[in-house]
């Protein structure tokens, strides 16, 4: 009987960074992490002081448009410089990952932490690590994975998947630069490409989305293989790899984004095995935050992912377990009442204030936002230290409906996804 697996990023602090890869000087004020609602204007005031120095940070952090902040991006507000040579650096973390480098502890990756020809990148079971390299290009480490970089510098990105999975996004390169990942005796080398490798169950591939990648077997002087866009190929250490055209993307049923549930129904892709669910928090899944597999054809979120709106992407894997093209959309997870067990409530007070009670555990630290939008871009309340099991807020000026959400808060501070709860209320309009 076929299973699903689910495996859970259980977010401990969600991070990205800016398309430019700075580094701050030594003794330099701390990057800043933009927030949901943040703005320049805000962002100034508070790190500078003044407001009025918003152009500044812009310029220097090469903000296109500041009505357009993403969340996640990196803000650096001393006078920094490129990563040094021989570095790239770490963009976002998800979860607990590590670095392994000759000589030294092992140390916990995070978000701006340089990286350097001889590490080794290592994910959890429930981890995820973005690395940025020169010109913009972009490697996601998943859950259960290891990277090596060999060599890393203005011109040459030199990468070891170890086991696990590897997928790039590398913009296009000049004539004299060079990304090759390396597997086993094979190496890959791209250019302009979007591409996956994966070394699973001892079964090596390599799929490209789009783009170009050539195959090449590093001890051998054999013709090389080309993987165009839409193709794939099992890489095999002897005899002749072929490539394939990879299975189209599934496709949700319509009905699905209009139901108030958690379950996602796609249509059957003809020769497919398994499927792959996942979501992130962007368009470019550079953040992701949860993923499932199982045999289809619908695969069902559980109730610890907080509520919102996410990016999810479904693949299929053909009889060759060669991973297909990625189909995109956006979708919205309702809160699901008593996440835990038990009942969430949310009591109107003769005061015009809301009591909000969650099923939680007492003497537990939670952290508490608010908002009026179920993606809670933009925060009324935040509370990151909520020592029980309810909040009161209001009273509300404004009517209609506002959403709130309550999460364990982790040891260092950070909301976890592991135990959430979540709902709603309407105020009447005044």
């Amino acid at each position: 009987m076929a299973t699903t697996h689910q495996t859970p990023f259980r977010p401990h602090r969600l991070l990205a960074c800016a398309a430019l890869l700075v580094a701050t000087a030594a003794g330099a004020q701390s990057p800043h992490v933009v927030k949901p609602g943040e703005t320049l204007w805000g962002i100034s005031g508070q790190q500078l002081d003044t407001p009025l120095r918003w152009p500044e940070v812009q310029q220097r952090n090469q903000v296109g448009e500041p009505r357009l902040l993403q969340p996640g991006t990196v803000l650096y507000f001393a006078d920094g410089r490129l990563v040094p040579e021989g570095a790239a650096v770490v963009t976002a973390v998800e979860g607990r990952a590590s670095r392994k480098r000759a000589g030294v502890p092992e140390q916990v990756l995070t978000p701006g932490l340089p990286i350097q020809a001889g590490d080794t990148l290592i994910t959890g079971t429930d981890a995820f690590v973005t690395l940025g390299v020169a010109g913009g290009s972009r490697v996601v480490l998943p859950s259960r994975s290891a990277l090596e970089v060999l060599a890393i510098d203005a011109n040459t990105v030199r990468l070891r998947l170890i086991e696990g999975r590897v997928e790039s996004q590398v913009h296009k390169q000049q004539p004299n630069q060079q990304f090759e990942i390396r597997a086993r005796s094979m190496g890959l080398g791209v250019r302009g490409t979007h591409f996956r490798v994966r070394d699973e169950d001892g079964v090596l591939t390599g799929e490209v989305i789009s783009g170009e990648v050539v195959v090449q077997r590093t001890a051998q002087a054999e013709p090389p293989l080309v993987l165009r866009e839409g193709r794939g190929a099992v890489l095999l250490e002897s005899g002749p790899s072929e490539a394939k055209g990879l299975l189209p993307a599934p496709q949700l049923v319509p009905e699905t984004t209009a139901r108030n549930d958690r379950t996602f129904r796609f249509t059957p892709v003809a020769g497919a095995q398994t499927y792959r669910l996942q979501l992130a928090r962007d368009e470019r899944f550079l953040l992701p935050v949860y993923e499932q597999r199982g045999p289809g054809p619908s695969f069902t979120v559980p109730a610890e992912l907080p509520p919102g709106l996410y990016q999810l992407r479904l693949t299929a894997f053909d009889a060759a377990r060669l991973e297909g093209l990625p189909g995109d959309g956006t979708v919205y997870l309702p809160t699901v009442e008593g996440g835990a067990g038990g009942q969430s409530t949310s009591t109107a007070l003769p005061d015009g204030r809301v009591e909000v009670r969650w099923p939680g555990i007492a003497g537990q630290r939670y952290t508490f936002e608010l908002a009026r939008s179920p993606d809670f871009a933009v925060l009324l309340v935040n509370e990151p230290a909520v020592y029980a099991t309810g909040m009161t807020v209001g009273p509300f000026a404004l009517g209609g409906r506002y959403h709130w959400r309550a999460r364990q808060a982790t040891p260092d501070g950070a909301a976890s996804a592991a135990t959430g709860f979540g709902g709603s209320f309407d105020i009447p309009a005044r």
